[in-house]
């Protein structure tokens, strides 16, 4: 927790999305956030770039993480940009938004130079940089001003931390079972019966923050009930599993794919027309990026059904 700031300070926050409703936990890595690249933070003084990097396992929640940081600290800084780091592609389209948004010359070359030389405090938030072939230093701005927030699969990446790194592993058992409880909208989670069942679920999980949220999301909505559901996922791994050989130290792959392909599976038991439409819109969405996939794909659709035809 921060002191709230005197006045409102935020003039840009690019910022894909707020972070999950059910956000849990995390204490740990927040504080050290906190302290090393807030700027509110008394021994935070800014000799040098402050670069911190997040890394660990796909589906632990480094992204979440992120977005938290950004909601929690907001007003102490003037600007927050968000990147996807994943391509040199995502990341040139992210430096050009940021040049729209800022009413700059659609240059990357541009905007890197505005960060550099400008006096406020700013954030750039780098996420999913996880390409071992891409340099991703050359998408810092240069100088020792600004904060970048890094978050990585690739342990490497730690090279271009200035301020600290941190992995995020699994969650903790009880955080983790705060989690799921918080995701499937039970009614008392603090009910020992019903924490024991959830502790059996997040440790066949293997205490992962992504599949932790997917399985919460299918007791929610009432497909299985939190004492069915480690069943319903131990039968469906079984059967992905005898199609194709797990590789050394890609277990956690195996896991979140598991959850969608449960929740997957719900839906197309569901036998009603909602459930073919989802189903259909799933198989359109692989198709495309996920920052693709906005609101107004649907509003568009939406206003188009609802106009008569002549």
């Amino acid at each position: 927790p921060t002191t709230p700031p005197s006045r409102f300070r935020n003039k840009y926050f690019e910022v894909p999305r707020d972070p999950s409703s059910v956000f849990t936990g995390r204490d740990e890595v927040r504080e050290r956030l906190h302290a090393c690249c807030s700027p509110s933070s008394k021994t935070n003084i800014q000799r040098q770039q402050k670069r911190f990097v997040i890394h660990g396992l796909g589906g632990s929640g480094k992204t979440q993480v992120c977005l938290k940081f950004a909601e929690d600290h907001r007003e102490e800084f003037w600007g927050i940009f968000w990147m996807d780091a994943s391509s040199a592609d995502s990341l040139e389209r992210g430096y050009l938004q940021v040049a729209e948004v800022c009413g700059l010359e659609a240059r990357v070359s541009v905007v890197q130079r505005w960060l550099s030389n400008t006096a406020e405090p700013w954030a750039l938030i780098l996420d999913n940089a996880d390409d071992p072939r891409l340099d991703i230093s050359r998408y810092f701005p240069v100088g020792n001003r600004g904060v970048i927030l890094i978050t990585t699969r690739n342990p490497d990446c730690q090279l271009h931390s200035t301020v600290g790194s941190y992995e995020l592993g699994v969650m903790a058992a009880d955080e983790a079972v705060t989690l799921l409880l918080r995701a499937a909208r039970a009614d008392n989670i603090s009910n020992r019966l019903t924490r024991d069942a959830a502790e059996s679920v997040v440790h066949t999980l293997g205490y992962l923050a992504l599949a932790i949220t997917q399985a919460g999301a299918v007791i929610r909505q009432g497909y299985c009930k939190l004492e069915d559901y480690r069943t319903l996922y131990s039968r469906r791994r079984k059967e992905l599993l005898s199609q194709k050989a797990i590789q050394g130290g890609e277990d956690y792959r195996y896991t979140v794919y598991t959850t969608w392909e449960v929740s997957r599976q719900m839906i197309e038991e569901m036998s009603t027309e909602a459930g073919q439409d989802a189903l259909a819109l799933l198989r359109i969405f692989s198709f495309l990026h996920y920052e693709g996939i906005s609101e107004e794909i649907f509003e568009r659709v939406w206003l188009e059904d609802a106009i008569p035809s002549i």
